[in-house]
Parts: C-alpha cells; structure tokens; sequence
C-alpha cells in the first residue's frame, strides 16, 4: 500500500519560518484514516500556506482533509463559520454535519471570540467539499479534497494548495474576507468593474438601468418523469405557450405600463422549443412563427427602445437533436457518455465545450446574431452549476479546462452581442459574465425552513465581491417577487404553472433585494404579470444609479437593522423590526429602507 508521504509535506516545510499548524486527515480506500499534523507555511504576518503535492498522494487514497487548527471549536464558543456564497452558521448545535459539495467562490472562514481567518483554496476548486461537522463537542469548518472523484477519469492533475489568510481588529469581518477577494480577482485582471465595461459596451450601460423579463417559454415539451431517450417518433409533442405574434403585444403592454428600459430575454424561441433538440437551435421553431415571426418580434422589441436577447443553450444535448453526435459529448474514462439531467428533450448529455468550441459554437453564435438580437447574450447553466469534464482524448478537457473554453464562449458572445449572461453564481466564469438570473436558492430554502440545521443564515459575501462587477437578483425567493407565493409546488422549466403566483407580495423579500443590492427580474409570459412587472419597476428606480459601483460594506448596525455602503458613500440602512428605527434623524418604517446619498463636502 502506498501511503500519503507525510515526512514529504514536512520536508517541504522545513525551511519555512514556523507558523501555525493544520491536522491532515487522509482516510484511504480501505475507510481507515491516518491523521498527521503539520506545520504551514508562513508566507508574511497574515498569510499561511499549505501543499501537498501531486507526487506524494498515494493511489489508494480516497480524500484528504485539510483542518486548520483555529477550525477546530467547542460547542458554545462566540463567533461563526462561513464560507464563498455567504451561508454562515454559529458555534451552537451539538451535533450535526453541512457539506455542500461545491463551492460558488472558493473561499471559507471562521471567526471566534479569540482569532479569525479565511482561506483561499487555490487548486483543485472542482474537487473538494466544504465540511461543518459539529460532533462530540467540538466543531471541524475544512475542505476535504476528493482525490477518488479525480481519479475516477483522470490522473491526479495538480498539486493541493490552500492559503489561509489572518485578519485582526476591525477587519475581522466577512465583509473583509469579500474584500480581500475581490482584490484578489481585479489585480490579476479576471475581472473588471462595470464602470469601466461600459465605456466598450453600451449594451452593459443600458442593462444596469434596466429591468430583465425573460419570455419563459415560447414553447416546450413536457418533461418526464423517467430518463427516457427519445427518437423523432417517441418525443412528446411541442406544446405553444407564447407565439411570438402574442409576445409582441406582450412586450408592448410591458412599455406601455411605464416601464422605460427592459432587456427581453426570449427562451423557447429555438427548434423543438425549451430545452427540445439542443445542441441544434436552428431552425427557428416553426410552431412559433418561425424565423420571419422571431425577427419581427426582436425588431418591434427594439423599436419600443428595448434590449432583446436570446436564451441559449450549450451544454445539453439530446439523441433527437438533429445534430446528435456521440463525438461532441463529454465522455468518462470507459468510453460511456457523461449523462445530464432529464429534460424536456428526455435524457440529457452533457457536451463538451472543447469540442463544441472547435465544431460549432462559433458559427452557430454568429448565426444568432444574424437575427438581430442585441444585448447580453443569455448561456443557459454555465454558471450555475461546475464545468463538466471529458476524458475524450480527442477533447480532453478537466472541469478547469472547460471552464476555459465556457470563458472563451461568453468571451466571443460579449463581442458579437455587447454582452453575455448565464444563470447562476459560480464564479469559474465571472470574468465573462454582465449578469446573471440569481446568485443561489440559500434565502429561499431558510425562509422556508428547508436549510440545514447547522445554516444560520446568509451574509452578503457574493454580493460584496461582485456588486458592481456583475449584476444580479440574490435568490430564486428574490426573482419575480411581485408575483406573490407560487401557487404550485413543481419547478419544471418546461410547465407553465408555476408561473402563476397569488399576487401578495412579501415586504421581506422586496426588503432583501435592496439591502443585497439585487435587481429584479421576472420569468414570465403572462399578461397577469405586467402589472407586477411594473410594481418592481417602480421599486427599483430609485437605487438602480447603485448598479454600478462597488459594494464596500455591509453590517449589522442593530439588531435586525443593516447597513449596506457603497464606493461613492451611498449607504442603504434596511430595517426588518416590526418597529421604525431612526438613523442620522431619519425615520425608517417597518420592513423598509432609506437611500442615504453622499454627503457633500
């Protein structure tokens, strides 16, 4: 059996000035565990490092553990853990274990009344899990690395490196962990402020001021229940929700309730309609009006002096598609294919970007473009979820790789449409991103009751790192807001009902977009939601002028009232009490906010 070279970690450290220490927790093939602790790097005053490298990680290991010593708390101590989406939790559950198994930035970071760090998992992002584990009194906040999962198609590709980050005093916060990394991606240039994008791209300026509607759907099929793989005689039949005929009177009744900027994001528009018979998008779905009736709608769009954008998708592919081919799809280490979700189209596989890249994508984009759409260019999950992966060798690609080709694809987007968009906040592809639908569904699952019991709650960390720099909604439970509570429990793109909401709007909710710095946007195609499309409107007017700048702060000022600053010294202060609170002699109601404007000099 060959072991975790333990006396190799300690070797690499031997010359470094001594530091703090880290417990290694290897656990093996066999479920046996070896632990070992290690001295760390010291890198300056504040920052620590530890590698393990690629070379001493035994073929039989299954996952490594890497637990700082000051992760390791009593039940009962003061502070708390957080990590990259901004879930945090207290030091206060006896037992009980949160591990989810990706990370939307790869950051963590504890907190107690004695000392505070965060740590920047620098490697392998797509590989580890982020662990809480209170058990037998004590509380474990670390990264465990999943050499199986790698290994399961690849040879172990790179070394395990984790810095770990000290912070004192006043910077003791999470705002200072968002900070730091923020920092971190504009110094070496993966992303840029929005401020700056928009001297380039118009269509960027033109977005911060607008509202987003997505048409959600001009047309699917419905989605089974089983992973069924169809052909072109066993597909369910297209159902026509939104002809683009009805959609052109939708879009006008939406401009003329006084609704003066909306980026329209049509979805459905392509061939076997929502999520049908990708990786093909063309034709034009003919049951809609095909190409001549998709055009008129995006020129009479832009005539109301709206954005008009559309939903593509390219990760998803299905055996009906005209343009199946085994040889685009991501494959395993045996040959199989990499297997998706189930979805309208039936059993889903997930395309390699690296193959599509050099195939199709580019010209299929420059198709899209030929129609006239203008605006962010809207790639459905590619930050949503974790690249996918190919052992193709044909197309080799890690979940790294792929992340570079997605990159290359909103990249090229950004050129031809003035800008690009995907759904969700994995970060892997910030750099390329103008907006995204929501950042996670966390506020959604507490407000529910649904979270795990060890989630307190969510601190703005994702905000505080990409406000400014990506646009947003903080939350499925913040997307269209105004609509009320869903009358249906189902979530399936590809049905309409759960679009329809009982119109009672929840002041909370309204509340958190604002102190999150979010935006609204809608998923709709009913003429019931102009109205309430309206009602968001009006709500976002009066801070959509924050959109551009960098969010620098955010706290709790007191109890159940937060603070929210930003670079020009605009502050926001939310209050959630059942009573008003004053600030700076300025009555705040109950479960609202006042926009304090930058003192003047």
């Amino acid at each position: 059996m060959k072991k975790i070279l333990l006396s190799t970690i300690l070797v690499c450290f031997a010359s470094a000035i001594f530091a703090g220490t880290a417990r290694l927790n290897i656990t093996y093939k066999n479920k046996k565990t070896e632990t070992k602790l290690v001295q760390l790097e010291k890198i300056s005053d504040d920052k620590e490092r530890i590698v393990i490298k690629k070379e001493s990680i035994g073929d039989d290991v299954l996952h490594i553990d890497i637990i700082h010593s000051d992760a390791i708390v009593p039940v009962g101590t003061e502070g708390w853990w957080t990590y990259g989406r901004g879930l945090y939790g207290h030091f206060d559950k006896s037992h009980g274990v949160f591990t989810p198994n990706k990370s939307y930035i790869p950051i963590y970071a504890v907190k107690t009344d004695k000392k505070m760090f965060y740590a920047h998992v620098k490697s392998l992002r797509f590989f580890y899990d982020f662990c809480v584990i209170s058990s037998k009194g004590t509380y474990k906040v670390f990264p465990r690395f999943r050499i199986d999962k790698i290994r399961k198609n690849f040879d172990l590709y790179d070394d395990i490196v984790v810095e770990f980050n000290t912070l004192k005093g006043k910077d003791a916060t999470y705002a200072s962990v968002a900070r730091a990394y923020q920092k971190y991606q504009l110094e070496r240039g993966e992303v840029q402020p929005i401020k700056e994008r928009i001297k380039k791209y118009p269509e960027l300026e033109y977005l911060c001021d607008s509202i987003v509607v997505r048409i959600q759907t001009h047309a699917a099929k419905p989605i089974p229940d089983i992973p069924i793989r169809y052909t072109k005689e066993t597909e369910q039949p297209l159902v026509v929700h939104f002809p683009f005929g009805v959609a052109e009177e939708f879009v006008k009744a939406i401009k003329d309730s006084g609704v003066d900027k909306a980026t329209i994001v049509s979805a459905g528009w392509n061939y076997g309609g929502y999520d049908g018979r990708t990786p093909s998008h063309f034709p034009v779905e003919n049951a809609i009006g095909g190409e001549d009736g998709l055009r008129r709608l995006i020129q009479k769009t832009q005539d109301l002096g709206y954005q008009f954008t559309l939903h593509a998708t390219n990760t998803d592919a299905y055996e009906v598609s005209p343009m199946w081919s085994p040889d685009f799809i991501g494959k395993n280490k045996d040959g199989s294919l990499v297997k998706g979700g189930v979805w309208a189209g039936g059993q889903c596989f997930l395309v390699c970007q690296h193959a599509s890249w050099n195939a199709y994508v580019p010209e299929e984009l420059k198709q899209m473009r030929a129609l006239g759409a203008k605006g962010p260019h809207y790639i459905d999950v590619y930050s949503a979820t974790y690249p996918n992966y190919c052992a193709d060798p044909k197309h080799f690609a890690t979940p790294e790789i792929m992340a570079e080709y997605q990159n290359k694809i909103l990249a090229m987007s950004k050129e031809l449409f003035g800008g690009a968009s995907s759904e969700g906040g994995f970060d892997h592809v910030a750099g390329n991103l103008d907006y995204i639908n929501y950042v996670s569904r966390d506020i959604k699952l507490i407000r529910d009751g649904k979270h795990n019991k060890l989630v307190a709650g969510v601190f703005p960390i994702w905000e505080l790192v990409y406000h400014g720099i990506i646009l947003y909604t903080s939350d499925r439970a913040t997307q269209n807001h105004t609509r009320g509570k869903c009358m249906y429990k189902i979530e399936k793109s590809g049905d309409p009902r759960w679009m329809e909401g009982d119109g009672i709007v929840d002041p909370y909710i309204s509340l958190k977009i604002v102190e999150f710095g979010g935006r609204p946007i809608f998923y709709t195609y009913k003429f019931a939601d102009v109205p309430r499309i309206k009602r968001a409107w009006d709500e976002f007017v009066p801070v959509r002028h924050l959109q551009k700048l960098l969010m620098t702060d955010h706290c709790e000022i007191a109890k159940d009232v937060f603070m929210t600053s930003y670079e020009d010294g605009s502050k926001t202060i939310s209050n959630y009490r059942k009573t008003p609170f004053v600030y700076e002699n300025v009555e705040i109601a109950s479960l609202s906010y006042k926009l304090f404007s930058p003192k003047k000099n």
